[in-house]
């Protein structure tokens, strides 16, 4: 076939094995946006590697990986609890002001 074709056999069965990459690495990048679209944009690696596993897809952490940066494809990071500042009109007991609002000591360790 490669003489045919005339090129190296060594180069075609190097062709042959490119382009069968491809379309795998195509069915899988549409498997990980299709799951990524349906959690609003939310997954990132972890997510996505879970349900890789989950559909017995025969990929591993790197290749997930490309697939997800030559799509970009990136999770969002939740952001930090931030309480709210303090709620004075309350009906529980308030502590007793023992400074009395003088925060200048006239001696060290004494109020």
């Amino acid at each position: 076939m490669a003489r045919v074709l005339g090129v190296s056999r060594s180069g075609y069965y190097k062709y042959l094995k490119r382009h069968k990459d491809r379309s795998v690495a195509l069915e899988l990048t549409n498997f990980l946006q299709e799951k990524w679209l349906k959690s609003r944009k939310n997954y990132g690696f972890k997510r996505l590697f879970q349900e890789v596993k989950k559909s017995n897809l025969p990929y591993g952490a790197r290749k997930v990986r490309k697939a997800m940066k030559h799509c970009k494809i990136s999770g969002k990071q939740r952001k930090q609890f931030r309480p709210l500042t303090t709620n004075s009109k309350h009906g529980g007991r308030i502590a007793p002001d023992l400074v009395q609002r003088k925060f200048h000591p006239n001696e060290q360790n004494r109020i």
